[in-house]
């Protein structure tokens, strides 16, 4: 590794690196599972529900034979099932047509989804853009960053670095690039470091971003409520709609998570 900045955080990754499970596999499939679970859902339950799904569905052909009613029972309990949905959809896609040169054809598959897994199964030197590494690159490597000389550790390494260490609120004192950080010395230390907005910068050439997006209050949302009632829908099969249950319904049945028979009942998708 050419730069003395990335290879400083390899060797800090290798010392502290979590035992992730998908760690230990280069199936693009796996792979794929993992970064849509942990895309918008914590690590530890992510890697918990991982291990569960791979038991259970070890192969994209696995998946595509599974119904869509299991696949989001499976899902249920992680948020945004839209992600499963799509999932199975691309699941049945590959199993019938195989894997598209080009990932993001696939339903919800984005531009960073794609970049993890050339980077994470298949070794391609394109480093997959979060916010945690764009973190990392803001603040330490505004110039543009080259992981050609081992893609798989340096993604690894620096996307745990910008989770861990140089994360919203940096534990300056336990970085190992520190010295010369662009950032810290402009503001002034460390405390400057924790409260600063940062500027964003291009992260260089094989780079592909994730999308910040904000969250908005969950307590009392129509996807709370949307949550609760596929919830029930999964376990009952059939659920008799109150009227305060109608607009989440409606929004089920947009995405193609429920249905509506002729009695108005929602039923499981399949």
């Amino acid at each position: 590794m050419r730069d003395p900045a990335v290879a400083a955080v390899i060797e800090w990754w290798s010392a502290n690196a979590r035992a992730l499970p998908w760690r230990a596999t280069r199936d693009v499939y796996a792979v794929w599972v993992s970064e849509v679970m942990s895309s918008q859902t914590t690590v530890a339950r992510s890697a918990a529900a991982w291990e569960r799904w791979m038991r259970r569905w070890p192969t994209v052909h696995a998946l595509a034979t599974a119904s869509l009613t299991d696949v989001l029972a499976e899902w249920h309990g992680l948020g945004y099932p839209r992600r499963a949905r799509d999932l199975h959809r691309s699941a049945r896609i590959v199993a019938a047509s195989g894997w598209p040169d080009d990932l993001t054809q696939l339903p919800g598959v984005g531009a960073y989804v794609a970049a993890a897994i050339r980077c994470f199964a298949l070794q391609e030197p394109v480093l997959p853009v979060d916010v945690n590494v764009r973190r990392v690159l803001d603040r330490r490597l505004p110039g543009g960053i080259d992981i050609a000389g081992d893609p798989w550790r340096a993604g690894q390494a620096i996307m745990e670095f910008g989770q861990r260490i140089c994360a919203a609120r940096p534990r300056c004192g336990e970085c190992p690039v520190s010295d010369g950080c662009p950032t810290v010395g402009a503001l002034g230390g460390a405390a400057a470091a924790r409260s600063a907005p940062r500027a964003r910068s291009a992260p260089g050439p094989g780079a592909a971003s994730l999308p910040v997006r904000r969250r908005r209050p969950y307590e009392g949302s129509v996807r709370q409520r949307r949550g609760r009632l596929l919830g029930r829908v999964l376990a009952e099969g059939v659920v008799e709609l109150a009227a305060d249950d109608r607009e989440a319904a409606r929004g089920l049945v947009a995405d193609g998570l429920a249905f509506l028979d002729d009695a108005g009942r929602l039923r499981t998708p399949d």
